[in-house]
This record gives structure tokens, sequence and C-alpha cells, in this order.
């Protein structure tokens, strides 16, 4: 049992009803759920007990907090996107359910955090794998625990070290051991003219 309003009556005087039949719907307001989607690439951003600031039309200068109660362990595999479920206090019941809200996650600033364009990172069967240049002409095959991606980057948890030089183009037609000749980033044309031996690289 919850308290609650009377949102719909689903009989009327004089219908007959029968055992387990219900007679109304009954709406908790407060608190009240809020129910919205992520983006694929952001589901990292979101966890339990995580703060989100929730706005809605009919009160465009007001910002209403909200937790996240319920994070779905699975990504829709036909929109991509993840469900999360936030639990938002509504004592005065001035927030309707059916309104259309817009949640912000807010921008976490987390320091000493090692990141690589997403592109230098290929998805193989072992896991999340990167190749870093070693002694200035050869590669080495590295698998990686990467994290959050963000603005075309991702974080790199563990696997590499601060400063390691990684192929950023290129990487998906090499092997352990090869042998490239590390090229400026902004070197288009070595790159097409060596797009084996030479790929381009970047610092995480």
């Amino acid at each position: 049992p919850f308290d609650g309003v009377v949102g719909q009556r689903l009989v009327s005087e004089g219908d007959f009803v029968q055992i387990g039949m219900p007679l109304v719907e009954l709406v908790s307001l407060d608190p009240i759920q809020l129910v919205f989607r992520l983006a694929e690439v952001d589901s990292g951003r979101v966890a339990v007990g995580q703060k989100v600031n929730v706005s809605v039309a009919p009160h465009p200068d007001e910002v209403f907090e909200a937790t996240v109660d319920v994070v779905y362990p699975t990504i829709d595999p036909a929109s991509r996107t993840l469900r999360v479920k936030a639990a938002l206090a509504n004592p005065a019941g001035r927030l309707r359910p059916g309104l259309f809200a817009r949640a912000d996650l807010g921008v976490r600033v987390r320091s000493g955090v090692s990141v690589l364009p997403e592109e230098s990172v290929l998805q193989r069967s072992d896991g999340a794998v990167v190749f870093r240049v070693v002694g200035g002409e050869r590669v080495e095959r590295r698998v990686v625990k990467v994290g959050e991606f963000r603005d075309g980057m991702v974080e790199i948890r563990s696997g590499l070290d601060v400063g390691d030089v990684v192929v950023t183009r290129g990487q998906s037609e090499l092997v352990d051991g090869a042998v490239v000749r590390v090229t400026a980033s902004g070197d288009e044309s070595s790159e097409l003219a060596n797009r084996v031996d030479a790929p381009l690289v970047g610092r995480p």
C-alpha cells in the first residue's frame, strides 16, 4: 500500500465487478518518478545515487533535484540508449505525471585522467586494444581498460602509462612488433603514403 490520489476511475456506479477487478488507478505524487534515456556514449556518466537537475515547462524558472535510483543493466539494441529512473521529491504536488522534463546530469570534473582519441582504440575479441610505439620504431599490442567516452576522446584506466606514444590511424592493419615511422599528427600526406609502415601517432 502507498499514499496517493485517484488518477482514474475504472468503473461507474451500478457496474458489475468481479474479484480482482481494478476499480481505480492510484497515482503516487510524492516522490514522482522521472524516466529518461541516455545515449550509449553517455552511459558511463550515470550511477545510482547521482543527483540530476530537472526542469519542466510549467515552471521554467525553477530547477528540481532528482536522485537516480535505477540504472538498467543493458543498452537497448534498437535505440542504443540506456534507461534510467530517478526519484523526484514533490511534496506540494506541483509536478504532474506525464510532464515532459529535461534532465541534466551536470559535468563531472576529474583530475589525473589519461585520455586518447576514440579512433586509436580497437575493439577485439580479447578487449580494447591499442598499439604502443616502443623504441621509436616498433609497435606493441596492448590490451587496455577503457572508461568514459566524451567528445571524441576515451578514458584509459589501465594498460598504458602517461607519456606513452600510441598509433591513432592505420592501426587496424598493424600486428605486434611491426616497424613504424612516427609522423606529426597533422601530416596527412605521410599517413596516406605510408598507410601501414607509418601510421599517425598521438600521446595520451
